[in-house]
């Protein structure tokens, strides 16, 4: 390893790989990556089934402080620590949100370069869509978006029973209007994960211009004057070096990550970083603005023993295991997260809310210590807001970058957000009680004994049980000012040379919907901007 690269990258996640990629293939210098986790090898990482192993076993282990508004829970905010970052270990949904969400980025938030035509290029240019071709899709891309070949009989029949409470049946939840129910396409390709390592990292790993570092912890960006000069960071748990960089640093750890390594650089909230020993080199708010989309598990258990509860073990396992590993078809070829939806339950002329429909009772994902689902056969609809409100932090502990830092989202720390959430949870009972759904429902146990109408019930089963769908962002905020934001539009680093930011950190406000597809979008600007030297 060379000791000065031309640019470096911290961490090799869904942004991280895509910048990597596009400099070295428009030989733009040499390229230093560094991961602090490990590679991507496991068959796990290729299986798209077989993503709850892989977010389980391949992920920063993140906990929230307690959260007063949830009877202070704290809760599991995991995120990608591995190569592929979360398009390594995720559901594999493609969704970009809506195009209102960039207008109003546009509007509302100040940043008049990121409206939905100006971002649509960038979803275009990285997407190999095989089979949408209008105005809205690519077809060249790196990323392949597929559809999604095994489909549940239990997805299906969420998908008939929101079309009997009125949602229509969409293709394309990425076209002009989300609103709609259906399957989701996935950044999958031939039966197999397409992450952005798989893809974007692959396509450029054996050139000699790039080097990967896993392992890689980074302590700090030095900065010398207003300009960042290199990277301090060590290889599991060995001495700190520092590598030097020419033309650029970029900052592409994720929306708790990127936050921590620029605080541990001097970079951020002066009293905060000053009370904790590290001295305030340039005063940012660095960490507010942080938030993330919610969720609650709607479960009923179901008559036709058919979920998928059981296929993972015994001799169900090897067969699905043999049939994937000799066709890449079958069950091990589904996301599980097959189908979904966006309604609008605040009549505000766009959908609010989200459905995810999961052939099986979810208990994958909860906290620590709190209740399992039962071990039956049933169905899952997940319900949640999209357009959160509420905004927390992210702080560090101490100087010491092994610690992880203090994860505050303030989930439900609005009126708007509560009540949004209850109507998600009424949408998913009322989606229980269609003919397609009542015809295989046995009971509805979450929420149990509760009414559509209960909205005290629901909202006191609510604050127990509502957590994270793993789409946190913003805590690094774009913006034309160095007093609300931390980087400019270009996501240069306010007041600094040679530093830029590009991944969900961003985001002045959450797209809505999973937020994949938006951080391999950055991924894509972002690198734009550096390669047309945009200051």
């Amino acid at each position: 390893m060379d000791n000065i690269y031309d640019y470096i990258i911290i961490g090799a996640g869904s942004a991280g790989c895509v910048v990597a990629n596009r400099l070295v293939e428009s030989k733009a210098g040499t390229v230093l990556v560094l991961e602090a986790g490990e590679k991507d090898s496991s068959v796990f990482h290729t299986i798209p089934a077989t993503v709850i192993k892989v977010f389980q076993q391949k992920s920063w282990p993140y906990m929230t402080t307690p959260q007063k508004h949830c009877n202070d829970r704290e809760m599991i905010l995991a995120q990608g620590k591995v190569l592929g970052g979360g398009s390594s270990v995720n559901g594999m949904i493609y969704c970009r949100g809506q195009r209102h969400d960039y207008d109003l980025w546009a509007s509302e938030w100040g940043c008049d370069q990121w409206s939905y035509q100006d971002v649509l290029p960038f979803f275009k240019k990285a997407e190999n869509n095989e089979s949408l071709g209008d105005e809205f899709h690519g077809q060249s891309g790196i990323l392949p978006v597929s559809e999604n070949r095994f489909r549940h009989p239990l997805t299906l029949a969420c998908i008939r029973a929101a079309q009997e409470m009125g949602m229509k049946y969409v293709n394309d939840i990425n076209g002009w209007d989300q609103d709609g129910v259906g399957f989701y396409q996935t950044t999958t390709k031939n039966g197999e994960r397409a992450s952005t390592s798989k893809t974007y990292l692959k396509a450029v790993i054996d050139h000699p211009n790039i080097t990967v570092v896993t392992e890689a912890l980074v302590h700090q960006v030095e900065i010398d004057g207003n300009t960042a000069t290199g990277v301090t960071f060590s290889i599991k748990d060995g001495a700190a070096s520092t590598v030097k960089a020419r033309k650029e640093i970029i900052v592409s750890a994720g929306a708790i990550g990127s936050p921590k390594v620029l605080m541990l650089s001097g970079i951020g909230p002066k009293a905060h970083l000053e009370s904790i020993g590290i001295q305030c080199k340039h005063d940012l708010p660095v960490g507010d603005n942080f938030h993330d989309h919610l969720h609650m598990s709607v479960n009923a258990t179901v008559t036709t023993n058919n979920s998928l509860i059981g296929n993972d073990k015994g001799l169900k396992a090897i067969k699905h295991g043999l049939q994937w590993y000799f066709t890449r078809s079958g069950l091990l070829t589904s996301n599980i997260l097959e189908g979904g939806g966006f309604i609008d339950t605040s009549n505000a002329g766009r959908p609010d809310v989200q459905f995810h429909f999961l052939p099986v009772l979810d208990n994958f994902d909860n906290t620590p210590g709190e209740k399992a689902a039962a071990e039956e056969h049933g169905l899952t609809i997940k319900v949640g807001h999209i357009q959160p409100k509420a905004r927390g932090t992210i702080r560090l502990k101490s100087s010491d970058p092994k610690e992880f830092p203090i994860v505050d989202p303030n989930f439900l720390g609005t009126q708007e957000d509560i009540d949004a959430n209850i109507r998600a949870v009424q949408a998913g009972l009322k989606l229980l009680k269609q003919p397609a759904l009542k015809a295989v429902v046995k009971e509805v146990i979450e929420p149990a004994n509760i009414d559509v109408d209960d909205i005290q019930g629901i909202d006191k089963w609510m604050r127990q049980n509502i957590k994270t769908v793993y789409h946190p962002v913003g805590s690094c905020k774009m913006g034309n000012s160095a007093s609300d934001s931390v980087t400019d539009q270009n996501l240069k680093v306010h007041g600094l040379n040679n530093l830029r930011v590009i991944d969900c950190s961003i985001c002045p406000q959450v797209p809505s919907g999973n937020t994949n597809a938006i951080a391999i979008m950055i991924g894509e600007r972002g690198s734009h901007f550096i390669l047309n030297k945009t200051a």
